[in-house]
């Protein structure tokens, strides 16, 4: 019996091992910052804790790790701290067994823009797709995006938390943000240690990292060519007729989003 409960609950086969309701997730659809946060969150516990060891794009995986690599994830929360909750990335839908859930998002013409591309390097579309072949496509272009967006907003489960960051804000006001998220995790930072958690996790330093750690197989599997996408150019490369149609399907989801690029 408790075989079948567990395989017939397919939201329970994408938990990690030894789940808890004070995990907390970082989700959100691919392409939209998280890795980006991910590095800001680790550093500032970094700082704050006085921790030597480097976050990198190896050790990242270990100290927050991703859900979709592997369900095997250490008990401990980051840097093996049991004081503070474990924080998992994620790329899945709602699970209604994700208790605290921060959810990022990002501009839909930059997310499939930026998206396209990277699939498009490691060989994973078709040769001949064109973006706009790509955005149209219901598996990864914007109908995928609206999917996965709108289970994340609509009513959530009683007793689930789930705050919403968008990556244009994050951007514009790095240190704030960061701040907010912490805070979220019962952690406070004085301006300088936000500060210096930012620096961290500027362009130039994710930059070097990822050059650095480029012979990694799950670096280069799972986070090359991240950097090259942190600039804003929205909507670049996308025709009149391709943001037209982005905006007509993404109309609905985004009026259920306070963000700036509304």
């Amino acid at each position: 019996l408790r075989f079948k409960t567990l395989f017939s609950d397919p939201y329970k086969q994408a938990l990690p091992q030894n789940h808890s309701l004070e995990d907390v997730y970082l989700v959100s659809f691919p392409k939209s910052g998280n890795t980006w946060v991910r590095f800001l969150i680790a550093n500032a516990i970094k700082v704050k804790y006085q921790i030597e060891r480097e976050v990198n794009f190896f050790s990242i995986h270990d100290i927050l790790p991703d859900a979709e690599i592997s369900r095997n994830i250490l008990a401990q929360g980051p840097f093996g701290r049991r004081d503070l909750p474990r924080i998992v990335k994620s790329h899945t839908g709602f699970n209604p067994h994700y208790h605290r859930v921060m959810l990022i998002l990002r501009q839909p013409e930059d997310v499939m823009r930026s998206y396209y591309y990277f699939l498009k390097n490691y060989n994973s579309i078709p040769a001949d797709w064109t973006l706009s072949d790509f955005i149209r496509n219901p598996k990864t272009g914007i109908t995928a995006w609206v999917r996965h967006t709108d289970s994340w907003l609509h009513p959530q489960e009683i007793g689930q938390c789930l705050k919403v960051f968008t990556y244009e804000e994050i951007k514009q006001d790095t240190a704030r943000q960061l701040a907010n998220m912490m805070s979220l995790l019962g952690i406070s930072l004085s301006e300088s240690a936000l500060e210096q958690a930012v620096a961290l996790s500027s362009r130039e330093a994710m930059g070097h990292s990822e050059k650095q750690h480029m012979s990694t197989q799950i670096v280069k599997q799972h986070e090359t060519a991240f950097v090259r996408e942190a600039g804003d150019r929205r909507g670049e490369g996308l025709s009149l007729e391709d943001k037209q149609y982005i905006e007509q399907m993404t109309q609905q989801t985004l009026a259920k989003v306070n963000a700036q690029w509304l």
